[in-house]
């Protein structure tokens, strides 16, 4: 054989190679994907919400200087946190009891976490390692709640923003996290974003701090809502309980 018919032959293999490759490449493409297995969790032990330390006012509504501004955020921070103490130590038992009720709606066995040790400067600080149970755990903890009034508004609205993670105590494996908007910065309805009920909104702080019942109704919707928001994001990412 010549060296061009050894180099033709050469390269009908190569094609032949060549064309079964893509056959296989798009054999591979017309398969389903495969979802991932969903973890299975019958029973959640719910972690008791610690309260937050302090309830933030943030008026962002007339651009004065951020000096100014700064000092006037304080003094009416420091004024609306202590009309709203009762509130503030209440929203961490009202959001336990609110998980628990929303996740035992969506088909779990939820109950408090008694026996929690945590520090007292740092009560979200949980070593789960030390955790009383070896059922799986959520911890849901607030990473910010006051009132906050968007650059030129002289509207006061909600603002409540937490984390949640489930985890399994034997391994501390996450089977679920994620960081829940609601009020001031939530940004549409999503398993992330809560809007807050349009009726919840105050024209200045003189009229807030005049309200305090229609306010801590406001943070009650808000407890509600991202409970419900937190067991229905659970049940998406879990198996059907057992």
């Amino acid at each position: 054989m010549t060296y061009r018919s050894t180099c033709f032959a050469s390269r009908r293999v190569l094609l032949a190679s060549a064309f079964t490759g893509l056959l296989a490449l798009a054999g591979c493409g017309s398969r389903p994907a495969i979802a991932p297995e969903l973890p299975t969790i019958t029973r959640v032990m719910v972690i008791p919400v610690a309260p937050i330390q302090k309830l933030h006012t943030e008026n962002k509504g007339i651009p004065l200087g951020v000096l100014w501004q700064s000092i006037a955020d304080r003094v009416k921070g420091a004024e609306f946190n202590e009309r709203m103490e009762a509130v503030r130590t209440g929203m961490g038992p009202k959001m336990t009891a609110a998980l628990v009720a929303q996740l035992n709606a969506q088909g779990y066995q939820a109950q408090a976490l008694e026996g929690v040790s945590r520090p007292a400067a740092s009560p979200d600080n949980v070593d789960y390692g030390l955790l009383p149970t070896s059922e799986p755990v959520l911890h849901v903890y607030f990473n910010e709640v006051g009132m906050y009034s968007a650059r030129f508004s002289t509207d006061y609205v909600p603002r409540v923003n937490l984390s949640a993670y489930l985890m399994t105590a034997k391994d501390g494996d996450t089977v679920y996290s994620e960081t829940i908007y609601y009020g001031a910065d939530a940004s549409g309805d999503s398993s992330g974003s809560v809007p807050a009920n349009a009726r919840d909104r105050w024209g200045s702080f003189g009229e807030l701090v005049a309200q305090p019942q229609a306010v801590a109704r406001s943070y009650d919707e808000a407890v509600t809502a991202l409970a419900g928001r937190i067991a229905k994001n659970i049940r998406a990412n879990t198996a059907p309980p057992r």
